[in-house]
């Protein structure tokens, strides 16, 4: 009799939603005194309070007596979370083969698939479990919203999404940032703001409930407990998506919302370390990086061994070109995380961005001898060799980062390498097999621009000038390519089509040092020196202490017989560097041929013979054989010159 009485206050209790008190009562009750469906909730109930052993007993026993499609669905559901998957979908498929009308039983199996990454079968089963008429339609298109996207659909499963947030008594926060999510992925940036706001707002009215939205997300979903502890979890760790809604909005570049969205989360979670990095992270892209600075500073001091405070305050230092700030911030990583090997690759980069090289290159060696097998490090090993002129030791490292690693990027820097020690056919070569490996690059003006640059160093202008026009079609408004191309036919004697390329270009910037320079030069081969000397004059306001830009100048005046302005210009490149002997040399033949002022002429001869020694012929030739061949000067000149020669070389060597 008690055991009838126990097994009515089971019923009671369960009706009741007493999953505890219920449990008490069909153990008092015994199994004996059970139908099939007291024993499919028995154990569950068991599996809930952790008696799963005892809970896969009893519907072992029930099996063997009657095949019943709930008892197989409760065992399976044991089995998936004792991960004993394979066990978990056989016994859906016997529930399905019994009885195919619950829907339970298809979204269940479709969620053991899922859980396997069987994801067509789960996005089948899901389907399925849509087709029956069922009140968890609503957490089944958000589960098959999912699926797709692993499968990368991404517009079914936005389908999915909005149909599972659409209900605004059956939404759950989840479901409109699962929605903005997918919504961003289809570059719907603004519907994906208004989706996580919707989320942000839902979840703010939960909070204040005192189980926090627990028994709200329950009955709109009918999850499990632990299904709902988990979307509780979540949330939290999403700050109440309010991390999301400020990630979105920094990538839609509203800088000022998106600090607001941190704040309003900072409310509600002060002192969340990962909201103040990103805070510190929008501070550094809005413009504004003393603040991140500070606010880094403060979140190291707070989180000593948390890495992203260093690697964030390492990259603001870099920002504000504080080398040795960057530098010393890892050294103080390194000492915490000695193991680390992305702090080493951030420090090797540091130290060759602050020109201290050979540092780089023993932090670089760690590297490639603790992780050979990763290419970055060889990628980096071949920019520091760069940087230090040592192109072959580059190519080497570019090769083994290529072994590793087999794309694109890696033959086109392996291309500039070999380009830097004239290895033009086998940079050519390279850049071939770039191509292969991304046909993109046949887009790109940088391929074109790397081809023209081939070309040129093989002197092939025909073939230069080509590649350098096709790059110009695909980036017309860079003024590079247009000076690229203008030396290119100045080489092959093409001026006017050069000046062309040059107005072209300064029409796209007018102060472009090196095109104005160019067209001066050009203007000067063609006589026309008044333009030649327009531009020359241009281009020393813009670089005024370039020895180069004033020697075209002295050359340009004494085309034009402004003899003393070409004496000021030459005089202005020794001043400038007095090691150049041309600049001696012209200013030598204007003072003998035009101010007849033979004693500073055979001055400037003389120290043409000093600098010039070396360059002008072979090394066993003396001042008298180079003056010799030196024509426009009288022998008393070249006497004289020999003489102030010998006191200033005798006196130099003395004195050394």
């Amino acid at each position: 009799m008690f055991r009838y009485w126990a097994r009515w206050m089971a019923h009671r209790s369960w009706r009741k939603g007493q999953r505890n008190r219920a449990l008490r009562w069909f153990r008092q009750a015994g199994t004996s005194m059970l139908t099939p469906q007291d024993q499919v909730r028995y154990a569950g109930l068991l599996h809930e309070s952790g008696d799963s052993d005892q809970a896969l007993r009893i519907l072992n026993a029930l099996l063997l007596r009657n095949p019943d499609p709930a008892a197989h669905e409760r065992r399976a559901h044991i089995f998936s979370e004792m991960g004993r998957d394979a066990e978990a979908i056989a016994d859906l498929n016997e529930a399905i083969r019994l009885d195919p009308e619950p829907s339970m039983y298809w979204y269940a199996r479709a969620i053991a698939h899922n859980e396997q990454g069987a994801y067509e079968l789960a996005a089948r089963d899901f389907t399925e479990a849509l087709s029956r008429n069922d009140d968890t339609k609503i957490s089944t298109y958000f589960e098959l919203g999912s699926v797709y996207m692993k499968l990368g659909k991404i517009p079914e499963a936005e389908a999915c999404y909005r149909l599972a947030a659409e209900d605004p008594e059956l939404v759950i926060p989840h479901y409109h940032h699962r929605h903005a999510m997918v919504l961003e992925a289809m570059n719907r940036d603004e519907e994906a703001l208004e989706a996580v706001r919707k989320a942000v707002r839902l979840y703010d009215t939960w909070r204040n409930m005192p189980d926090r939205g627990a028994s709200e997300i329950k009955r709109r979903t009918n999850y499990s407990p632990a299904g709902v502890r988990s979307f509780l979890q979540g949330a939290e760790e999403e700050y109440g998506f309010r991390l999301y809604e400020s990630r979105l909005l920094e990538k839609m570049e509203c800088w000022d919302e998106a600090l607001d969205a941190l704040e309003a989360a900072l409310s509600i979670y002060p002192g969340a370390a990962e909201l103040l990095l990103r805070k510190g992270i929008m501070l550094r892209q809005s413009g504004r990086p003393q603040e991140a600075e500070k606010l880094f500073q403060d979140l190291k001091f707070q989180n000593p061994v948390w890495l992203p405070a260093y690697l964030e305050l390492c990259t603001t230092y870099r920002q504000l070109e504080q080398a040795d700030d960057a530098i010393s911030i890892l050294h103080e990583a390194k000492a915490h995380f000695p193991d680390n090997m992305i702090i080493r690759y951030w420090l090797a980069d540091a130290l060759r961005e602050a020109d201290r090289l050979e540092e780089a290159r023993i932090e670089n060696r760690f590297l490639t001898e603790l992780e050979p097998g990763d290419p970055l490090n060889w990628k980096q090993k071949a920019e520091i060799a760069i940087d230090s002129d040592r192109y072959e030791e580059a190519v080497e490292a570019y090769t083994k980062a290529i072994e590793l690693d087999d794309k694109a990027d890696y033959y086109m820097r392996r291309s500039f390498t070999r380009y830097m020690i004239d290895r033009y056919e086998e940079a050519m070569m390279d850049i071939q097999a770039a191509v292969e490996r991304d046909a993109s690059l046949l887009l790109d003006s940088k391929t074109s621009y790397a081809m023209g640059e081939l070309y040129t160093g093989m002197e092939n202008w025909e073939m230069a000038e080509a590649e350098y026009s096709r790059a110009i079609a695909t980036e017309p408004d860079n003024p590079q390519l247009y000076e690229r191309r203008a030396r290119c036919r100045n080489a092959a004697d093409k001026l006017a089509e050069a000046i062309e390329d040059c107005n072209k270009g300064l029409a796209l910037d007018a102060s472009n040092a090196r095109l104005l320079w160019l067209r001066g030069y050009l203007y000067y081969r063609m006589d026309e020196y008044e333009a030649a000397l327009t531009d020359s004059l241009a281009y020393l306001l813009l670089r005024p202490v370039d020895p180069k830009g004033h020697y075209n100048m002295g050359l340009i005046y004494k085309q034009l017989s402004r003899w003393d302005d070409a004496i000021r210009s030459f005089t202005k490149v020794l001043e400038l560097n007095p090691f150049e002997p041309q600049a001696y040399l012209e200013r030598a033949k204007i003072r003998y041929h035009h101010s007849f002022d033979r004693i500073n002429a055979a001055d400037d001869l003389a120290q043409w013979l000093i600098y010039a020694g070396s360059t002008a012929g072979p090394a066993d030739k003396t001042g008298p054989d180079l003056l010799a061949e030196l024509p426009g000067f009288d022998d008393e000149m070249r006497q004289r010159a020999i003489e102030q020669f010998r006191n200033v070389y005798e006196s130099g060597r003395y004195l050394s």
